[in-house]
């Protein structure tokens, strides 16, 4: 004999107790939209301003990215360069206010730090890197006693342009499907991250030849400045 689906499931509920909120997990964050809009605000005013240098570098970039002559022609023109490094500072804070608001929606990076936190944390960590990188090669080509070393450097920015833009577009089309979680990020950024390091490498061994620098020291480079990073990168996005 059947019976009415409304006899087999009632209609209301009754709570026990209180539902208890996690230690560290806050509901209402009132610093996160107001970061987000000082900060989305920043940007846009950065590229009314800018609009004309940051579209001028995604060109040079793009046309870079596969041909070895026009990546070192765009070091061979300060107003290339300049268009580049706008590009550039422009991608990193965008990727870092991507990544400060997956970080604080899937709560990553400490569960009690804010957005606030979490962006000037991720983006002074992107400082950091080029600095201390920027540092070391400037020290390499001191103690080489070859200039041409330090091209490796503005290479580097070109190719990390070229992974702000694959991750940006993989966080629109992850936004962009409502059953897609944001924990997938992570893997977009490795996904992405492989091709355009293997294209950098093969870029600065093709310098490095020229050059004459020796296929050792290459290889010593590429351990200690380049996949050290990258593997500590995959280590605290996985751990």
């Amino acid at each position: 004999m059947s019976r009415p689906i409304e006899e087999l499931w009632s209609g209301s509920c009754n709570a026990l107790q209180e539902i208890e909120v996690p230690a560290g997990i806050s509901l209402g964050d009132p610093y996160r939209d107001i970061t987000n809009v000082i900060i989305i605000s920043a940007l846009v005013i950065y590229l009314l301003f800018a609009h004309r240098r940051i579209v001028k570098g995604l060109s040079i970039v793009l046309q870079g990215i596969f041909n070895h002559k026009k990546l070192l022609g765009i070091e061979a023109q300060s107003n290339l360069q300049i268009c580049r490094n706008t590009l550039f500072s422009f991608l990193t804070i965008c990727t870092s206010f991507v990544f400060a608001n997956i970080a604080y929606a899937t709560k990553t990076i400490g569960y009690g730090y804010t957005l606030p936190v979490r962006f000037a944390g991720i983006l002074g960590t992107f400082v950091i890197y080029f600095a201390l990188k920027d540092i070391s090669i400037r020290f390499l080509a001191w103690l080489n006693k070859k200039n041409a070393i330090k091209l490796v450097l503005k290479i580097n920015c070109t190719y990390t342009c070229i992974w702000y833009i694959l991750v940006l577009c993989c966080f629109i089309a992850i936004k962009s499907i409502s059953s897609a979680p944001m924990g997938n990020m992570r893997y977009c950024m490795v996904f992405s991250l492989l091709p355009v390091a293997l294209l950098y490498f093969f870029s600065i061994f093709r310098i490095f030849l020229q050059k004459g620098f020796s296929h050792f020291f290459y290889i010593l480079y590429l351990c200690t400045l380049e996949i050290l990073p990258i593997a500590m990168l995959l280590y605290l996005n996985f751990s």
